[in-house]
């Protein structure tokens, strides 16, 4: 009886949590940290800003804007070199980007942007829809600035019109 004993004894093992309760302990713990960042994120914490280049886009119109004003700020505390401005038509299946490299005739990138400063230019779509008609067709528009650091930061697709799936109201 004495190895009987002994025998089960040894067969005995430590059980440690379950698989699926830590899956679901950190799929909570994920959840809680990135519903932080994002109230703190809309709160306006500029130490949880991962952009510090800020880009924004707005229109003339609701639909069928004629001229889009692009204006970039550096929250940065040093200077930043904008190397280019890209503009990117998108419909549904296509997709048309444009470098931008003239402003009123004159080049003006790559631009130096020191601290603090704004960068605003006034582009007109009425020059893109002469040239290439089928731009009319698009309904959205995303500008992409790009640095010389490497880093490029987008703004949001802007409606240029109402679509089957959406509309500004």
């Amino acid at each position: 009886m004495d190895k009987l004993t002994s025998g089960i004894l040894l067969q005995i093992e430590t059980v440690g949590p379950e698989g699926h309760k830590l899956i679901w302990v950190f799929l909570i713990l994920v959840a809680i940290a990135f519903g932080a960042w994002f109230v703190l994120r809309k709160k306006g914490h500029s130490w949880l800003s991962f952009n510090t280049l800020k880009v924004e886009i707005k229109k003339n119109k609701i639909y069928h804007p004629e001229t889009v004003t692009l204006s970039v700020k550096n929250k940065r505390k040093d200077a930043v070199v904008i190397g280019s401005v890209n503009l990117t038509f998108r419909g549904f299946n296509k997709k048309r980007s444009f470098k931008i490299t003239r402003v009123a005739g004159k080049k003006i990138y790559p631009l130096f942007l020191e601290a603090g400063n704004n960068h605003t230019i006034v582009i007109a779509l009425v020059s893109f829809y002469s040239k290439y008609p089928e731009l009319k067709k698009m309904a959205r528009l995303r500008i992409e600035v790009n640095t010389e650091q490497g880093k490029t930061h987008n703004t949001r697709y802007l409606l240029l019109k109402p679509t089957l799936f959406r509309s500004n109201r």
